[in-house]
């Protein structure tokens, strides 16, 4: 049987006075790494945007910009 993320990250939930759920609790390697990955999360979406749009503009070849370069010093 495949195992929930919810199990995975094993949380401790802190209740109010009527048992109402109010706040998690997670150790510090668990809240880690579940904010890398959702920082790479983000870094490939926005990839994925930049990448869906297309090229912008045309790009130059190496020896135009190491032409380039060199003109300007």
């Amino acid at each position: 049987m495949k195992t929930s993320i919810l199990e995975t990250l094993a949380p401790k939930y802190v209740v109010d006075n009527s048992g109402e759920k109010t706040e998690v609790l997670l150790d510090l390697k668990t809240f880690t790494t579940m904010v890398e990955e959702l920082e790479d999360l983000h870094d490939i979406m926005q990839a994925e945007k930049i990448l869906a749009r297309g090229p912008e503009e045309e790009g130059s070849t190496l020896d135009e910009l190491e032409k380039s370069l060199k003109e300007e010093d």
